[in-house]
């Protein structure tokens, strides 16, 4: 059962009976989770007070802990529920503008630095060893950090995925992480894989931003390019460059490659919704087969919003061709 609880001056009361309907999301492209509910308006003299106000934590928990946040955001509309919006603590490093100048240090140990300074909780973070020699002026710290980064992935051609967990901010290689969703009907019954429960599928396929050949250029020459023959012979050829600075010539190669691997293919923009399982959220992988739209294989959840209402989940799911 999903329970929602409110914690204020060091006080966690339980707030489910209290609450209509729940809704959070995550989404790849975005640092934070939001966490929507709303709580049943009523002045009568004995009905329970509504402990909710902004600024107070709010944790979501089925289980184990699914969300932690801050209340951001109250609506009252006459009588009718209330609805409030939460942000993981990300929300800190998205609305907060900062200034740093990073004297070659490793990206690890910048970011690091930036977290204990904005009193964000650290949990896994990977071995980020690139020397980082550069001056950041007024800009949001999430972006501050999402250059970092970027930068580690260019000098190693590693990804990287970032996300809240716990109330912690993870920084961790983007692996095939497969979930094997399951729901239950009944808690006296076998437990079935979502993915046989598909329903609304929708499939987009695209090659209007693919680019099959790729070059790099610095100083308005080319440095280095990079071609997936297989695509142009089928396509046609699909071009794109970039311009780098000195500073990243020596990696113009891993750059040229990460372009071509991100671009050098069919996009594809999907959707589906499923019975609810806690374990979906952005950046893991679900294994589908759902023949009337085609979608077959491993997909990448980009984004997720889980709804519950009246003891029912539901999720709607958007995927991206692993």
């Amino acid at each position: 059962m999903h329970r929602i609880l409110n914690i204020s001056e060091n006080l966690e009361t339980d707030i489910t009976p209290l609450i209509g309907s729940i809704q959070w999301r995550s989404n790849i492209n975005e640092l934070g989770d939001q966490l929507d509910f709303d709580i049943a308006f009523n002045d009568a003299q004995y009905f329970p007070k509504n402990p909710v106000d902004i600024g107070n934590a709010i944790c979501l928990v089925n289980q184990e802990e699914l969300f932690r946040g801050v209340v951001v955001t109250e609506q009252k509309n006459g009588r009718q529920p209330i609805q409030y919006t939460c942000f993981d603590y990300a929300f800190y490093l998205n609305k907060n503008k900062a200034v740093y100048q990073f004297n070659k240090i490793a990206a690890k140990k910048a970011i690091e630095m930036i977290l204990t300074e904005h009193k964000i909780p650290i949990g896994n973070i990977s071995q980020l060893n690139t020397v980082i020699k550069k001056i950041y002026v007024n800009e949001p710290v999430s972006d501050i950090i999402r250059d970092l980064i970027d930068i580690e992935e260019k000098e190693t051609g590693v990804k990287y995925r970032m996300e809240m967990r716990r109330g912690k901010l993870h920084i961790e290689k983007k692996e095939d992480l497969l979930v094997k969703a399951t729901f239950k009907l009944a808690e006296n019954i076998a437990a079935y894989d979502v993915t046989r429960a598909i329903s609304n599928p929708s499939r987009k396929r695209s090659i209007e931003e693919m680019k099959n050949r790729v070059g790099i250029l610095l100083n308005d020459q080319i440095i280095e390019t990079k071609e997936d023959q297989d695509l142009i012979r089928k396509y046609g050829v699909l071009q794109e460059f970039m311009q780098i600075s000195n500073k990243d010539k020596v990696q113009a190669k891993n750059i040229a490659q990460k372009m071509l691997e991100d671009l050098g293919k069919i996009f594809e923009e999907n959707s589906i919704e499923l019975p609810g399982n806690d374990q979906v959220r952005a950046g893991r992988t679900l294994e589908l087969e759902e023949p009337i739209t085609g979608m077959i294989g491993k997909y990448l959840v980009k984004d997720v919003i889980h709804r519950v209402e009246k003891g029912i989940h539901r999720m709607s799911v958007g995927l991206e061709a692993v």
